[in-house]
């Protein structure tokens, strides 16, 4: 059975049957809608609708990019794709958050068979569709003896204290 953990940093090398999923950032959708940017460099109604959209056809049929209110987000300046994505993240925030919960799902759903184990680079709170898809969550801790299958050492108390081991041995050396 697979199993997820959330992680800070993805490692840099994955054996096999490891994937990363990082936090939706949708920047595959901004660069498929790239063309329709404004060429004046600040965001426009039109142009994000697009990038709505993209991401509804892709992830959630049922969302409807024409009932999200763009009008606190027009005019705001980009240079890049990723400052547009933080405006695009911003905004699904505040007026649709139920589709971070649907692109995690989506990306589970089209994840490579013989998947072990699944580091997630985003907020635990964001994990909801982890145990939806029946994954276990894994400690970062733990991370190293699941992937060898060797048990961890527990340390602890022992059992029985030395002086009621030479009680039970019968050898009393007072």
């Amino acid at each position: 059975m697979a199993k997820f953990a959330v992680v800070k940093q993805a490692p840099e090398t994955l054996d096999k049957g490891e994937i990363v999923i990082n936090q939706p950032n949708f920047l595959d959708e901004i660069a498929a809608n790239s063309r329709k940017a404004p060429k004046h460099n600040q965001t426009a109604v039109h142009h994000l609708r697009e990038i709505l959209n993209s991401i509804a056809e892709k992830y959630d049929q049922e969302m409807n990019p024409l009932s999200i209110k763009l009008v606190n987000y027009v005019g705001l300046p980009f240079k890049t794709n990723e400052d547009i994505s933080a405006i695009i993240v911003r905004i699904l925030k505040n007026e649709y958050p139920a589709i971070f919960t649907k692109v995690l799902a989506y990306q589970l759903r089209n994840r490579p068979m013989n998947t072990k184990l699944i580091y997630f680079t985003g907020e635990f709170s964001g994990t909801t569709a982890f145990y939806d898809a029946g994954l276990d969550f894994l400690e970062e801790k733990d991370i190293s003896s699941y992937l060898t299958g060797k048990p961890k050492k527990t340390v602890g108390k022992p059992a029985v204290t030395k002086e009621q081991a030479d009680e039970l041995n019968g050898s009393d050396d007072k």
